[in-house]
C-alpha cells in the first residue's frame, strides 16, 4: 500500500473504461497507483508518512490495531475517554462514482492521523472502481476514468485500510455517506464491518456554528477563513481541509466544556452512535433516585431540558428510559443527548402530573412527555386552520383550539360521527380531519356546543363571521341534516370537568389523609389538605358550599370567554381530564363532580 503524503501530479483527461483486471505491485503491502508522485515537503503538511525505512510512524498507537478491531455493536470504547485535545483521529476523504455503494464503487482514499495535535501518518491510493465514471462526477472531481485504469480495485485496498485506521475515531464532512461505502467493502472484502466510532464535521457545525450560511465544505473554509490552495472535491484537498476544520471545531468543544472524546460524540448527536454508546447519565445517578411520585428532567451539555416527565415512582420510569431501543425517535433523541438529571419529588402523582403540565411549557420540550406515559386524555376539537378555515379533527389538546368535546374513550363513534359530519359537508375526512369554511364551522359549532349555551362567548363571536347563511339553501339543508345526528354519550364540554379530585397521601392507607384538588373546565385552582372522612372533613368546614360557588364562578367566566385555548391551557386539560375520567380505574383517586358538592 502507498502511504505518502505527497502531492499529486495530475495526468491527463480521458474517457477510457477502467480496467477490470488492474496491475499490481508484486512488492508486499504496496499498490501502484499508476502516477509518479513528486514528494511534499513535510514544513507543509506535518510530518512524513514514511521514514528513511519505509515504515509508518504510529505516534503511539497501539500496534495490534488490527487484531484489536471492533467487531461488536457497541465497539470498544475505553480510548473514548481520553481527552480531546489528546486523542487519536483519522481525519478522511473519499471519492466515489456515485450514492449507492452495491452499484457504485470507491474512485480515491485520502486519510491523516491526527495525534495529540500532530499529523503523525497519512493513507493514500486511487481505486479502480470497476464501472465507468459518470461524466458529472468526472466534471466535479477531475478524476477520469484513465487516471484510475491502473489503480488497484477496492479488493487490494480495503484491508490496508483497514489496518491504518485501526480503532481510531473517524473524522469526515457528512460521515454518513462516506460510512456507507467504506462499511459496505470491509464487509465484502474483510468479511467484518468497520465499527469505529466518527465524529462529523458537518453535525459539529450544527451545534457549534448554525450560523455559518452555507455548511458544505467550502462554504466553511470561508466562514472559519481557512485557507485552501488545492483543488476540492478531491479526497487529498477535502481530507486537510476537513482537518483543518476539525480543529477549529475542537477548539469550540473545549469552550462549551466538553471534555472527553465520548462527550465529543454524543454531542454531535447522531442516533447510531448514541444508541451504541448509551445515554450519558451515570448509574449510580439512577440508582439513588427516590421510589416516590415527582418530576425528572434531563438536561443536555447546554443546560437545555431535553426532556421531563411526572413519574408515580422515580427510580422506576427513569429505568425505563434505558430500553433505548422501545423509545419514540423523538424521545430517543432527546434521552441520547442528554448528560445530567434532576427531580422533584412531589406529594402526589396528580401533583406530579401538574408539575409536568407547567414544565413542557416553561421548558418548551419538543417531545411531550405524555405520549411517552399515556396519561393524557383525547378531544373531538376545532382548530383554527387558517384565516379563513377551521379543521375538526381528535387527538391531545394543543394551542389554537376552539372547541373541544371529551375525553374519547374508545374512539369508534367518533370516528363514525366525523365520517357523518363529511358526508353533510360533502368534505373529505383524512389523518388531520375534517376542513371546514367559516360558515361551515359555524354550523358545526353550534351542532357541537352552541345547543348548551346558545349565543355566548365563542359562538357569538363566530356569529358576526357571516349572518347571511340562513337564506342559503344549501346550508338551510346542512342544518336539517345536522339536527338529525347525536353526539357520542362519551363526549362533554370542558365545563364537565369541574369539582373536586382528591388523593389519599402515601402515609394514608387508611384515608384519613387527603390531597385536595379543585378543578374547573379542566384547569386546577386550588389545593389543600384534609385529615379523616373525605367527605365529613368537607362538611365540617362547610368547604364542600364554599367550593360549589366559587368553582361555578369559574364555569361562568369561561362561558363568557372568547378565543382560542392557551398552549398552558391545553397542557392542563390534557392531564386533568385523563385523572378525572380514567383516573379511578388506574388510581387511589376519589371524584366529585362540582353539582355534587352541594347534595354531600
Amino acid at each position: 500500500m502507498v502511504l505518502t503524503d505527497s502531492k499529486r501530479q495530475k495526468p491527463s483527461e480521458g474517457n477510457d473504461e477502467p480496467s477490470s483486471h488492474p496491475k499490481q505491485s508484486k512488492s508486499k503491502g504496496q499498490v501502484n497507483t499508476g502516477q509518479p508522485r513528486p514528494r511534499r515537503s513535510q514544513s507543509s503538511r506535518g510530518s512524513s508518512s514514511r521514514n528513511a525505512g519505509g515504515h509508518r510512524h504510529r505516534g503511539g498507537r497501539d500496534k495490534s490495531a488490527k487484531a484489536n478491531l471492533a467487531v461488536t455493536r457497541r465497539g470498544r470504547i475505553q480510548h473514548l475517554n481520553r481527552p480531546l485535545q489528546d486523542g487519536c483521529y483519522i481525519a478522511f476523504d473519499i471519492e466515489t462514482t456515485g450514492g449507492n455503494p452495491e452499484k457504485n464503487g470507491i474512485t480515491e482514499i485520502f486519510a491523516i492521523r491526527y495525534h495529540q495535535g500532530e499529523i503523525v501518518d497519512t493513507f493514500y491510493t486511487m481505486v479502480n472502481p470497476g464501472v465507468s465514471i459518470p461524466p458529472i462526477v468526472r466534471r466535479m472531481t477531475g478524476i477520469t476514468n484513465r487516471m484510475v485504469k491502473d489503480a488497484p480495485r477496492i479488493e487490494a485496498v480495503m484491508p490496508g485500510f483497514v489496518e491504518f485506521i485501526g480503532n481510531d475515531v473517524l473524522v469526515s464532512h457528512n460521515t454518513i455517506g462516506d460510512m456507507k461505502f467504506l462499511r459496505y467493502f470491509s464487509q465484502q472484502v474483510c468479511g467484518t464491518m468497520i465499527s469505529n466510532y466518527y465524529l462529523c464535521t458537518h453535525l459539529l457545525v450544527e451545534k457549534l456554528a448554525p450560523q455559518a450560511p452555507d455548511k458544505s465544505l467550502k462554504g466553511l473554509a470561508q466562514f472559519f477563513s481557512i485557507a485552501s490552495e488545492d483543488q476540492l472535491h478531491r479526497a487529498e484537498a477535502d481530507a486537510y481541509l476537513t482537518l483543518e476544520l476539525f480543529k477549529k471545531l475542537l477548539l469550540r468543544m473545549q469552550q462549551k466544556n466538553i471534555p472527553l472524546i465520548v462527550d465529543a460524540i454524543r454531542y454531535q448527536g447522531d442516533y447510531e452512535s448514541g444508541m451504541r454508546l448509551g445515554w450519558g447519565i451515570e448509574p449510580a445517578v439512577v440508582d439513588s433516585l427516590p421510589d416516590t411520585a415527582g418530576v425528572f428532567y434531563l438536561y443536555d451539555r447546554s443546560g437545555h431540558v431535553t426532556f421531563l416527565s411526572s413519574a408515580h415512582s422515580l427510580q422506576r420510569e427513569v429505568r425505563k428510559l434505558q430500553r433505548l431501543s422501545l423509545l419514540p425517535r423523538q424521545l430517543l433523541k432527546a434521552v441520547l443527548a442528554s448528560t445530567e438529571l434532576h427531580y422533584d419529588v412531589a406529594e402526589t402523582p396528580f401533583s406530579a402530573a401538574l408539575k409536568e403540565a407547567e414544565g413542557v411549557h416553561k421548558h418548551r420540550v419538543k417531545f411531550d412527555p405524555a405520549n411517552w406515559h399515556q396519561r393524557t386524555a383525547n378531544f373531538l376539537y376545532m382548530k383554527q386552520d387558517s384565516e379563513s378555515e377551521v379543521r375538526l379533527s381528535t387527538g391531545p389538546l394543543h394551542d389554537e383550539v376552539l372547541v373541544a368535546l371529551g375525553p374519547i374513550r374508545g374512539g369508534r363513534e367518533v370516528s363514525l360521527l366525523l365520517d357523518q359530519l363529511g358526508q353533510i359537508f360533502a368534505k373529505k375526512v383524512n389523518k388531520k380531519g375534517l376542513k371546514l369554511d367559516q360558515r361551515e364551522a359555524r354550523l358545526a359549532v353550534n351542532f357541537l356546543y352552541g345547543r348548551q349555551h346558545g349565543d355566548t362567548g365563542l359562538l357569538g363571536r363566530l356569529k358576526h363571521l357571516i349572518e347571511s347563511w340562513r337564506q342559503d339553501e344549501r346550508f338551510k339543508g346542512i342544518e336539517k341534516q345536522l339536527a338529525t345526528l347525536s353526539l357520542p354519550l362519551e363526549l362533554h364540554s370542558l365545563e364537565h370537568c369541574s369539582g373536586i379530585i382528591a388523593m389519599a397521601s402515601e402515609a394514608g392507607h387508611h384515608h384519613n389523609h387527603w390531597h385536595v384538588y379543585t378543578v374547573a373546565n379542566g384547569l386546577p385552582l386550588d389545593s389543600f389538605q384534609l385529615n379523616g372522612d373525605l367527605v365529613q372533613a368537607l362538611k365540617a368546614k362547610n368547604l364542600h358550599v364554599e367550593l360549589f360557588k366559587t368553582i361555578k364562578l369559574e364555569i361562568f367566566k369561561y362561558r363568557r370567554r372568547s378565543g382560542a385555548i392557551s398552549e398552558r391551557s391545553s397542557l392542563f386539560i390534557n392531564r386533568i381530564f385523563w385523572w378525572a375520567y380514567f383516573g379511578e380505574r388506574r388510581e387511589d383517586v376519589r371524584i366529585l363532580p362540582v353539582d355534587e358538592l352541594p347534595k354531600l
